[in-house]
């Protein structure tokens, strides 16, 4: 891994949408135990599945899985950005019930969706406050236009009242293309910041698919342009504390440029 002028005191490592989820959280977890650092886990969930608790249990014998994740992003009009079963989960009573399983048990929850699912997201996360609710992509905004932009702007607005959410900058390749540049992003960052605050927000790199637009620090540099106007303290909520607060149980993690949160 190209980490030039970072330092790593940390990995949040996501599932892979692998056809056998806990084989390979186990697995994951054999890689946390010989990591050369801390590195957290985030599992493969499907809130429909007749196993679901059978899944949880064992997640929640691998002590470093902290979260799980679903990916539920539905495009009514690009049928190749359809990665969920249906599109109305986030409203589907059985889905629901599932999803509320997950409160008997220490895992967080992140929900990819795009702009468009993000109010039917904002009722789910306040029928279950209990449930610590992650958005990755920054909510993922489906088009880049100015209408679209008031739109998602509204929405996190919506969202930042609910105590139990944390927001993922990363993957900016995935809204931007692959040739995204920083004046073009930064605007949408910095509305996030103005939403959600200093103390919500957490970066990450989106690795290794980032790699198909720009090195692995390409991304940091970036960040770190876009932050220049924090205090060091606020600078190291997003890159490190609050990542270690949210995934690692807030567990000391020694000072870096930050916790590498792939997603």
């Amino acid at each position: 891994m190209d980490q030039t002028g970072l330092q790593v005191v940390g990995l949040v490592w996501h599932e892979f949408l692998s056809s056998d989820p806990v084989r390979e959280i186990r697995w994951a977890q054999q890689l946390a135990e010989n990591s050369p650092v801390p590195m957290s886990i985030v599992g493969l969930v499907d809130f429909l599945a007749p196993d679901l608790e059978k899944r949880l249990d064992a997640y929640a014998l691998c002590r470093n899985v902290a979260a799980v994740r679903e990916h539920l992003g539905w495009d009514n009009e690009n049928p190749l950005r359809r990665f969920a079963k249906s599109p109305d989960l986030l409203t589907d009573s059985r889905w629901l019930d599932g999803l509320k399983r997950l409160a008997r048990y220490r895992l967080k929850c992140s929900l990819e969706v795009f702009s468009s699912q993000l109010p039917d997201l904002l009722k789910v996360a306040r029928m279950n406050p209990d449930i610590g609710f992650t958005i990755a992509l920054m909510g993922w905004p489906r088009t880049t236009d100015k209408l679209e932009f008031t739109r998602w702007k509204q929405c996190l607005a919506a969202l930042s009242t609910c105590a139990n959410v944390r927001i993922v900058i990363s993957g900016v390749e995935c809204i931007f293309g692959m040739n995204w540049s920083l004046p073009e992003v930064q605007p949408w960052i910095q509305t996030v910041f103005k939403v959600f605050g200093t103390k919500r927000i957490m970066f990450g790199s989106h690795r290794p698919i980032c790699g198909l637009s720009s090195t692995f620090p390409k991304p940091y540099a970036a960040y770190e342009k876009m932050t220049d106007g924090l205090s060091l303290s606020e600078q190291d909520a997003v890159f490190r504390l609050n990542a270690a607060d949210w995934f690692f149980s807030g567990l000391p993690l020694s000072k870096g440029t930050g916790l590498d949160v792939p997603l």
